[in-house]
């Protein structure tokens, strides 16, 4: 009875040690800004993720939109349910720390998000036209199309590449987010302040990213904090 007894016991603990060999097997979660090679123009580490809190500043605006297939859309369903990092551009832009600046930044997020499985069903990206007589719906399907086109883009972020029908529908969108834009000086160039903004699943601004802070470490770390408040992760 005794030697039963043992057998049993010694059988128990195996059990247990092979559950928990597999345990420690799981891999740890990677943090998000890990994936990311440091930038050189960004001397600073970003906060660890969940060690701050991000406040709701205010509602992002709705409005209607044209995707690249001229398909009208109103902004808040194509913002529904995701996290969403908005920037306004315009494609003929030449300033280096403008649209071209807020587009590398978009490419190294969409790429690099092959590194984080899962994240796609949590977050998205979104660049809206503040040139709507140049930027055309056959103008934005141009760009959009090697994002379309890559092999991957299915494990990676969705895209939405979107512009206007016109000033009277794009005015609204610009001033509910706070994005400055002039075009009165010349007709060519159009001066702007660099903005990105990540509104969260319900709608709401949660930041607003300027010239310096386009690090794209911080930008996920941002995303990384929200859904660890919402217990996604």
């Amino acid at each position: 009875m005794q030697f039963v007894k043992t057998s049993a016991l010694v059988a128990g603990l195996g059990a247990m040690a092979f559950v928990w060999s597999l345990w420690n097997d799981v891999p740890e979660r990677v943090p998000f800004a890990s994936v990311f090679e440091a930038p050189e123009n960004y001397q600073f580490e970003p906060p660890v993720a969940g060690s701050y809190r991000l406040n709701r500043i205010k509602a992002a605006p709705n409005g209607t939109v044209l995707d690249i297939h001229g398909q009208a859309h109103e902004l808040s369903d194509l913002m529904k349910g995701k996290y969403t990092l908005v920037s306004f551009v315009y494609l003929n832009c030449g300033d280096v720390n403008g649209c071209p600046l807020a587009m590398s930044t978009l490419f190294e997020i969409h790429d690099t998000s092959l590194d984080l499985p899962g994240l796609p069903k949590h977050v998205q990206l979104m660049t809206i036209s503040f040139d709507p007589k140049r930027d055309t719906v056959e103008a934005i399907e141009s760009f959009a199309y090697p994002i379309l086109a890559d092999e991957k883009a299915e494990q990676k972020l969705d895209w939405h590449v979107l512009t206007t029908t016109g000033q009277t529908d794009l005015k609204p969108i610009i001033d509910g987010f706070g994005q400055a834009i002039d075009q009165s000086s010349d007709q060519d160039v159009i001066n702007h302040l660099l903005r990105m903004y990540l509104v969260d699943r319900d709608g709401e601004i949660r930041n607003v990213y300027g010239l310096g802070f386009l690090d794209p470490r911080l930008l996920m770390t941002d995303i990384e904090t929200l859904l660890m408040a919402e217990k996604s992760l």
